[in-house]
């Protein structure tokens, strides 16, 4: 058997960690990806598989957590370009892993996923869907060139059955994905269900059984939506139930499988968590709902079996549950880490053995397993091992008025010297709006904020209105408006100077996808507020962007509904794209855009590169070769950072809160 270069791991993934401050920290140690992207383990406890870092790449590795003496080298690279979507044990001896892969045809970019069976030594690695078209390439990972874009769909890992899963995928036609129960000791297949147009998702119950079937047309928009009775075979449509309609958001099911829990505002503003009892064609309790955030999700019993509590973020991550011997379990790890934020990858089905990452604003996560039976807690690994013992930026819940009032929440990131006791004031500056734009920002660990910060400058983020998770009106005052969501980040920079926290000559605005679309036509807006713009990954051309999603299917809707809405009519999309008003850019710029972008395709770098070829406006470019959206590569990363350091050097200045 032959490996990919791995690097020497020791058990327990511990990485040496630094005890002082770098003078001046590398861009490596933030731009890394993280050390251990993800972690399972096994049903019986004795196996842990990973997901680590190997010198910029990815490789799945295992350990025997049964015999710490065992030094076996299980692992394997997962090839250049793949990324991991979900790693997870369907047994004590297989491994499941859905990647993701970005592919050309045409014009066109797209991902396609994949799902792979491991065995536990990490000796047999299977594609589960035989695919047309295959080709060999450098990695057992890489071997999948098809024309079917949807192979890792999974709709149900089926606890009760450690050799089967559901999946849904279409062999005549993918965009009418057909159920199949996949036994993945043999990888034979059994259709449970047809599929139909316009289907493009299937839901099932506790009991592994698929009731629900949801779908949009993608000429008309008009949502679908049927449900299976739970003693029978008769699907109905949503009209048989008041209360419900096609757009109705399914979360799942509760022990009981006529007692669907659906996410309903309910009368309010945001959005949380009822029982509609489906034999009672009703809605009959409340399961979660805040009055500030909108509730995220769902928490499992460590066994999948039952609903025990959900999830809403705030400031952080926050957990209410249901069941009061779930919450002790939870409360006795947070016990063990008081205030950090603990987020649960995987346990054993007893609840006994638990995997999870532990962070807080300023410390990255730190990989941990907890034996619940004898309160043991063992440190595995660092996400950023090179910072994780450093001192990083302390992060501030802020709140500041927009133009017409409107209360804006932030988080203002601060270099360490100003915690040491430098004045917070005149500090040069960072404003950093999310991408999205319908995402937000929360009190966690960032790391480009932090390396921001680990230069000396001061960051502020901030969930101007369009934010998701704030409730429906914050939401929609921002996607009915993009012009909003511009001001309330002006407004966010006019306030820090203002109050005197920011020299208002050294104010640079910074962000990735939306964010940096907000930073070019924020320059262009307000060259007497902004001493310089890095967009990365930025939207340039609000028409391309739209004619771009318009080619996959159902872009046209979210085109409409994401972009258009935003704006009165063509003019206004013209008036707010920056490629038309490149000649109004003054102030220097950095454009960073990988070649290999999905999301927002590089044609947008290249257009606005073209349209600034006469702006006498200071111009850097960064082209990351094969790059994807979300930079995941830590030679990319590494390069935009060290290009982003020499840039705000020569435009802010150094910053005397630099180490």
């Amino acid at each position: 058997m032959r490996f990919l270069s791995v690097m020497a791991i020791g058990f327990f993934l511990n990485f040496a960690v630094s005890l002082a401050v770098a003078k001046p920290v590398p861009a490596e140690h933030y731009a890394r990806m993280p050390a251990v992207y993800d972690a399972t383990i096994s049903p019986d406890g004795n196996f842990l598989a990973t997901i680590v870092d190997n010198n910029g790449e990815y490789i799945l590795r295992v350990f025997n957590l049964g015999n710490p003496a065992d030094n076996t080298l299980r692992a394997s690279g997962l090839g250049k370009g793949v990324q991991v979507k979900t790693i997870m044990w369907a047994n004590n001896d297989q491994i499941l892993i859905r990647t993701r892969q970005t592919r050309n045809q045409g014009d066109i970019i797209y991902n396609t996923g994949h799902l792979y069976v491991v065995d536990k030594n990490v000796e047999d690695v299977t594609p589960v869907l035989k695919a047309k078209n295959q080709q060999g390439g450098a990695s057992r990972f890489n071997k999948q060139r098809t024309v079917r874009q949807f192979n890792d769909d999974v709709i149900d890992y089926l606890p009760d059955d450690p050799d089967h899963i559901l999946m849904s995928f279409g062999l005549e036609d993918q965009l009418a994905p057909d159920v199949y129960k996949v036994n993945i000791k043999n990888l034979s297949q059994k259709k449970i269900k047809n599929g139909a147009p316009n289907i493009q998702n299937w839901i099932t119950d506790l009991h592994g059984e698929v009731r629900v079937s949801k779908g949009q047309v993608d000429v008309s928009g008009e949502y679908h939506l049927a449900i299976r009775d739970a003693n029978g075979d008769t699907w109905r449509s949503i009209a048989d139930y008041p209360g419900l309609d096609s757009n109705t958001n399914i979360v799942g099911f509760m022990e009981d499988p006529n007692h669907m829990i659906v996410a309903s505002r309910n009368g309010k503003d945001t959005l949380g968590l009822y029982i509609y009892d489906l034999a009672q064609k009703r809605q009959t309790r409340k399961l979660l709902h805040n009055d500030q955030y909108d509730v995220s999700d769902i928490i499992m019993s460590p066994d999948g079996k039952k609903v025990v509590g959900a999830k809403y973020v705030g400031d952080v991550g926050e957990r209410v549950f249901f069941d009061p011997v779930y919450k002790s379990r939870f409360d006795k790890i947070e016990a063990k880490l008081p205030d950090y934020q603990i987020n649960i990858l995987d346990q054993t089905p007893d609840g006994k053995k638990v995997i999870f990452k532990a962070s807080t604003p300023s410390v990255p996560g730190i990989l941990y397993a907890y034996n619940s039976a004898t309160g043991k807690l063992d440190n595995l690994g660092y996400d950023y091992p090179e910072i994780s013992k450093t001192l990083q930026g302390d992060i501030t819940k802020v709140k500041y008025s927009a133009r017409d009032g409107f209360k804006i929440t932030g988080y203002l990131t601060t270099p360490p010297a100003i915690a040491d006791g430098m004045p917070f004031k005149n500090q040069p500056f960072v404003i950093l709006p999310h991408g999205g734009p319908y995402a937000r920002d929360a009190q966690s660990f960032d790391y480009f904020a932090q390396y921001f910060s680990s230069r000396g400058y001061s960051v502020l983020q901030m969930n101007f209105r369009g934010s998701s998770g704030l409730g429906l009106a914050h939401q929609q005052a921002g996607r009915k408006n993009w012009e909003v969501m511009q001001e309330d980040i002006e407004d966010g920079a006019r306030w820090l100077a203002s109050k005197g926290y920011a020299d208002p000559k050294r104010i640079c605005i910074a962000g990735w996808s939306f964010g940096g679309y907000a930073a070019l036509m924020g320059a262009i807006k307000n060259p007497d507020l902004y001493a310089c713009a890095i967009s990365v990954a930025g939207v340039t051309d609000l028409f391309d962007l739209i004619n771009d999603r318009k080619k996959y299917v159902l872009g046209r809707h979210v085109a409409k509904s994401s972009i258009i809405s935003g704006f009165k009519n063509s003019d206004a999309i013209k008036e707010n794209s920056p490629v038309k008003r490149a000649d109004e850019l003054t102030v220097p710029v950095l454009l960073a855009h990988g070649t290999m972008d999905v999301t927002v395709h590089y044609d947008q770098f290249t257009r606005m590169k073209n349209a600034l070829g006469k702006s006498k406006a200071k111009k850097t470019y960064v082209v990351l070769k094969d790059g994807n959206h979300g930079l995941t590569s830590t030679a990319h990363r590494t390069k935009l950072l060290t290009a982003m350091d020499k840039f705000l050097l020569a435009n802010l200045g150094e910053s005397a809160a630099a180490p």
